[in-house]
């Protein structure tokens, strides 16, 4: 049974996005609020404003850009004196500036909807990402995680282990 499974089975239909237009902060903003409802959400998927797939930004992302924000003022590394809480605001005033250009995957791993789980697993496995967008015409369907695959698979297994 597990085998038939599809990407479409397991893919979330509701996903965070932000247009190419967007700051940092926008996407972080966007990402904080998908993880209320689906607290392993970790990726934005960005859209031109005709809708069409430009890339995403990951979690991983966010966090390099944030502490390249943080770490930007040479004071820091001379300095053993330093305000964190003011360097963290500072930063934070950045991240509204900043565009998503310099952190964003531009060659997400993509995943047709058709694709079974073990294709699914395989694109996971070469991309070393635990997470692919499901794309049909250049829309983005859904977001596939890597627990959502897990979820699938061990479905299954807890039933066959008894």
């Amino acid at each position: 049974m597990m085998l038939r499974k599809r990407a479409w089975d397991m893919m979330r239909d509701e996903f965070p996005t932000v247009q190419d237009d967007a700051s940092l902060a926008e996407a972080i903003r966007v990402m904080r609020n998908a993880m209320t409802d689906a607290p392993d959400s970790q990726v934005v998927v960005v859209r031109n404003k005709g809708g069409k797939l430009v890339g995403a930004i990951n979690l991983w992302n966010l966090f390099k850009a944030v502490k390249q924000a943080v770490l930007k003022d040479d004071n820091l590394k001379a300095d053993g004196e330093v305000d964190w809480d003011q360097q963290f605001a500072n930063a934070c005033l950045l991240c509204t500036q900043l565009r998503l250009d310099d952190y964003l995957i531009t060659n997400p791993p993509t995943l047709k909807p058709n694709e079974p789980i073990l294709l699914v697993l395989d694109t996971f496995i070469k991309t070393r990402r635990d997470w692919a967008l499901v794309v049909e015409n250049d829309k983005v369907m859904g977001v596939v995680y890597v627990t959502d695959v897990y979820r699938e698979m061990t479905r299954d297994m807890i039933q066959l282990f008894k």
